[in-house]
């Protein structure tokens, strides 16, 4: 394994690859570097690697230990054996615990190494490894909601638009958007308008706003490409976008838009089915009638076990995440 300090070339090995992960790309490692983490970048070899992955320093502030944190990797199947050692080799590393949050569709092969080289399930999976995926090289086949809702903007006078220039009012008003939406779901964090004016300027980024009759913007998508896939980023939604069928008026504009540039598919996102009110968003997402697909998941390694459950309860009560 070779930590890379060279992030131009970094991606540059990256972009060989048929699938990256958006949290794995250039923009989002743009945007979390752009919140001042410490971000490291791993390769099994400096010439034609079989697995490339980077991940942020995360402080412990009572035990002053040092998380790193990964959130997807882009690797070859075939390469089981490098995958092995690879993750190996990064246990070894002086870290009190290692986080993975794998965004890649689900492979046993691919489990198998993580579990040999010695990584576990976490105590506790604080984010859903569900996906639903659309293809966009067949007909788009949404049910009768999507459609009806689709009319409902329409009637609506609702308009969709790219945003080639993320100026600092569009920056701002999708922040204003997004902190209505996070507000009315009780999300726990909020988003900066430093981080994503970076992100919406980097690579393979693509900004998508819908407005109502008056020009005010109600609703805002952002989301990847890279080669032949897209996937959903961050999704922004006001008050004013509820009961007049925004976001379904966007999500059909870009699907529609997307087919027409020649890709293959969209990657929804992670969907949180369950019990309660996030599974509106599951709903949301699942009339688009795509294919549903299971992400690798979560994966830990800790030196201490009293540091994970610690930790799992930090997280469990105090930031009040959901498990899965």
């Amino acid at each position: 394994m070779v930590i890379c300090k060279d992030h131009i070339r970094f991606f540059e090995l990256q972009a060989e690859f048929d699938r990256i992960p958006f949290s794995q790309s250039e923009a989002w490692y743009n945007y979390i570097r752009s919140q001042g983490k410490e971000v490291i970048l791993f390769m099994d070899k400096l010439e034609s690697p079989a697995i490339l992955t980077w991940g942020f320093i995360e402080n412990v502030p009572v035990f002053r230990k040092k998380i790193l944190r990964i959130e997807g990797e882009c690797y070859k199947k075939e390469s089981g054996e490098a995958i092995q050692s690879f993750y190996k080799a990064l246990r070894g590393l002086d870290y009190a615990g290692i986080e993975l949050n794998s965004n890649t569709v689900s492979d046993l092969e691919f489990e198998i190494c993580l579990r040999r080289a010695g990584f576990l399930r976490p105590i506790g999976m604080f984010s859903c490894p569900l996906t639903i995926e659309i293809d966009l090289e067949g007909e788009l086949d949404t049910n009768r909601n999507w459609k009806r809702n689709v009319k409902l903007a329409e009637r609506n006078n609702l308009k969709c638009d790219a945003i080639l220039r993320p100026t600092p009012e569009i920056v701002n008003e999708i922040v204003s958007m997004f902190t209505e939406m996070a507000e009315l779901k009780k999300l726990g964090y909020q988003l900066s308008a430093k981080s994503i004016q970076e992100l919406m300027q980097s690579p393979g980024i693509r900004t998508l706003l819908v407005s109502n009759e008056d020009g005010t913007p109600i609703a805002a998508r952002i989301i990847h490409i890279h080669e032949k896939h897209a996937s959903d980023v961050f999704a922004a939604n006001s008050n004013l976008a509820r009961d007049c069928g925004a976001t379904f008026l966007l999500m059909q504009y870009i699907f529609e838009n997307l087919k027409t540039e020649g890709l293959r598919d969209f990657d929804f996102g992670r969907i949180p089915p369950s019990s309660h009110a996030s599974d509106n968003v599951y709903v949301f997402k699942n009339s688009a009638r795509g294919k549903k697909i299971q992400y690798n998941g979560e994966w830990c390694s800790y030196r201490s076990k009293f540091l994970e459950l610690s930790i799992f309860i930090y997280k469990w009560f105090k930031l009040k995440k959901q498990r899965y």
